[in-house]
């Protein structure tokens, strides 16, 4: 049956069928963007809440960094921004004679599913100042490769010296 073969009410019955249909269309399109926006807000929102904890917190992707909080970047002395940059090598921040070690945890970490891991190594500054460090390591599998979630917590100065004592005095006869 063609259109012209329709009556004026058979028309508008289709004509008001097809009302419904966009109209259910539309409102499955508003639901959608409500959701994708709460999604962006809420990712935002964590994002602004990592940003303001007490340790340094690092996102790492594709051997670049995508997040650091400020915590981190006043720690190493680089902006938020110029540690994320594109030509920005996150190596620079690793103390050289933790560089291999570092290579080796990520190599491990991204070979293989979720997995969880904690490391020591020594930082370093821009400034050139070394650090020593205590990470909590979140290795995520996303997209074509692994994230990473760094919790970098800065050595404190009596674990340090309580480190050094240890070592300097471990060989010493214990008196009783």
């Amino acid at each position: 049956m063609t259109l012209a073969d329709k009556t004026k009410n058979e028309l508008i019955d289709e004509l008001e069928i097809a009302r419904k249909r966009v109209s259910v269309l539309e409102q499955y399109y508003n639901e959608s963007r409500k959701s994708l926006d709460n999604i962006a807000l809420g990712t935002n929102q964590s994002l602004s809440r990592l940003a303001h904890m007490q340790e340094g917190i690092v996102i790492v992707f594709d051997r670049k960094l995508e997040f650091v909080n400020d915590i981190f970047a006043e720690l190493f002395g680089v902006s938020p921004e110029e540690a994320c940059s594109p030509g920005f090598d996150p190596m620079s921040l690793i103390a050289p004679e933790s560089r291999r070690y570092i290579r080796k945890q990520y190599q491990e970490g991204c070979h293989g599913g979720y997995k969880t891991k904690e490391i020591h190594y020594t930082g370093l500054s821009r400034d050139g100042r070394k650090i020593g460090c205590e990470t909590f390591l979140l290795f995520i599998p996303y997209k074509w490769g692994v994230a990473i979630q760094c919790t970098l917590n800065r050595v404190s100065v009596s674990k340090q010296i309580d480190e050094v004592l240890r070592n300097r005095y471990s060989s010493l006869p214990v008196f009783l």
